[in-house]
Order: structure tokens, then sequence, then C-alpha cells
């Protein structure tokens, strides 16, 4: 067996495990929608029915019934506003980290990291007491800046690795030109790193689009997102599968259309920081 037949068959095999982790991944995405669009009987049935009549009585109920679209614009609002406010602050910290040498900087570099490692719950407290003295809790304001907390930490880090790769003469070339510094990151060093920014905010958004428990307890009835509705459909009567499949399938919709637009950015900015040079 020669070289060109190895490579062919490692590519084969390779190709075989990717669809094999696909498929896995899609299989809960599918049920999912399939209980969505089946009849109370055929959700519940044992062995599960694969053929059926489809039915989207609990896609009407839902948009009849529930604010459903109102707390899906909630979601996408604060998860989209919590990210760019991260990447705002996040970045220029990234920078000046990557770029200048000050006493402390790995120390502060480590405190930065390190304050993703406590779990989200460990906060809850302390951010519910300190809303609550501000008047702030049930507000847009608190979650956002919850999430946008919580989402500093992961754009530091990335940002930093991306910058990292900016060669320092593009940017002493433009401080020669007469640059400032917040010049230099605005008009020389971000359109460079772009696509990095891009899957950063991406990560971020995409985590504060799913979050459950925090926006369960700081967010009340006029700002609540979609997540926490679909666990409204648990109640004491019973659990209202058709319901919660065609909530998450609607939930599912605006990401996954999100990432495919998105998806050359997304792949690019993942690898720009694998390779240095």
């Amino acid at each position: 067996m020669n070289a060109t037949q190895r490579e062919k068959r490692r590519q084969f095999w390779l190709h075989a495990l990717a669809t094999v982790i696909l498929i896995a991944f899609m299989i809960p995405v599918i049920w999912l929608f399939l209980t969505s669009i089946k009849s109370r009987t055929d959700a519940f049935a044992m062995p599960p029915v694969w053929f059926f009549k489809p039915t989207f009585e609990n896609y009407q109920s839902l948009l009849r019934n529930e604010p459903f679209f109102k707390y899906l614009w909630n979601s996408f609002f604060i998860a989209a506003m919590a990210a760019l406010l991260a990447g705002f602050i996040g970045t220029p910290m990234a920078y000046a980290l990557s770029r200048f040498k000050f006493k402390g900087q790995n120390f502060l570099a480590f405190w930065v990291l390190a304050s993703r490692i406590a779990p989200p719950m460990a906060l809850v407290l302390p951010f519910f007491l300190m809303f609550r003295a501000l008047n702030l809790v049930n507000s847009y304001t608190s979650i956002i800046c919850i999430y946008m907390t919580l989402n500093l930490a992961f754009v530091v880090w990335m940002m930093r690795g991306y910058l990292a790769q900016v060669p320092v003469s593009i940017e002493e070339a433009a401080r020669i030109d007469g640059c400032s510094i917040f010049s230099t990151l605005m008009r020389v060093t971000l359109p460079l790193v772009s696509q990095g920014l891009t899957a950063t905010l991406v990560f971020c958004f995409m985590a504060n689009w799913s979050e459950f428990v925090l926006a369960l307890i700081f967010t009340g009835t006029e700002t609540r997102t979609a997540p926490v509705l679909i666990a409204g459909f648990v109640t004491t009567e019973g659990i209202k599968w058709g319901m919660i499949g065609a909530a998450g399938t609607i939930v599912n919709v605006p990401v996954i259309i999100f990432a495919m637009f998105l998806q050359k950015y997304f792949v690019r900015g993942l690898t720009a920081g694998a390779v240095k040079g």
C-alpha cells in the first residue's frame, strides 16, 4: 500500500468518524423536532412511533397562548448586549495584556482566568444583594451585567491569543504615522483580528442564549427569557412534552441560522491563533 492509498484510507476513516459524531449530536435535535409534531399519544408510545401523522397543534398552542416571541426577543437582546459589552470591555484589556509590560501582568492575567473557575451559582448571592440594593432585580440591566461578567474572562483570554499574532511592527508603523494607542487598536489591529473577535462573540452569544439558572433567578415577567419559559411547561399537572419540543425547536432555529451565516468567520477565527507567524 503506497502513501496515496494510506492517505485516502486515513481520510475515509476520519470522515466516517466525523459523520458518526455528527449523527450523535443531531439525534437529540431530530428527536426534539419529532416530538413537537407528534400527538400526545404518539409522543408517549412505547416503542417509539417513527411513522405517524404530523400535527402542528403544539406550535399553534404555543404561539396562541404564550407570549413566546416576547421571551424570544428578550433572549436575543440580553445575549447580544452581554456579548457585545464583554467584547467592548474585554478587547482593550486583552490588548493591554498582550502588548504592554507592567508589574503584576501575569498575576492579573491569571486572576482574570481564575474568575471563570468559580461556579456561576457561587456568584448568585453577591449579585442578588448588589442588584437588590440598586433596585435592579428583574431588570435587563442586572442579567446583562451578570452575563457580561461571566463572558469577560473568556473574551480576554481568547482575544489575548489573537492579538499576540499581530506583528508589533505593523502597530509601530501606525504610531510613527501619528496614530494614538486607541487609534492603532481600532484602525489597524482590530481589523486584522476581526475573524477571531467574531468567533469569540459568537461563543459568548451562544452561551448566553441557552443559559437557564441565572435567568430564572434574575429575570421577571417582563424580562423572562425563552429557556425559562420552556421550563414552565413542567407543571404539577404533568410535563407538556409537545410544547417543550415546539419551543425548543423554535429556540434552536435562530442559533443555527446565525451560525450558518457566520460559519466562515467562526472557523477562521478559531484557527487564526493556531499557527504562529
